[in-house]
């Protein structure tokens, strides 16, 4: 899921992210990038996470778990 990784960095305006990276701890977290995090997830991944999913998210590893657990339960 490197892809993942990338595409986070590139929303948050930063080098890399790590998936112990806490998401809300970033300087550029807002709701706007939340949104286009939940867009960026459906168009590259096919995978939709509600507002109450994302709430559960701390780190970008949690956010890599829902969309592999997604993205594996279309397959």
């Amino acid at each position: 899921m490197q892809e993942l990784y990338n595409k986070m960095a590139e929303i948050l305006e930063v080098e890399t992210v790590k998936r112990e990276d806490e998401i809300r701890k970033f300087d550029n977290w807002d709701s706007l990038s939340l949104l286009v995090t939940l867009s960026t997830i459906d168009s590259e991944f096919g995978v939709l996470i509600t507002t109450e999913e994302f709430d559960k998210v701390k780190t970008i590893g949690d956010l890599e778990d829902i969309v592999k657990s997604k993205a594996g339960s279309k397959e």
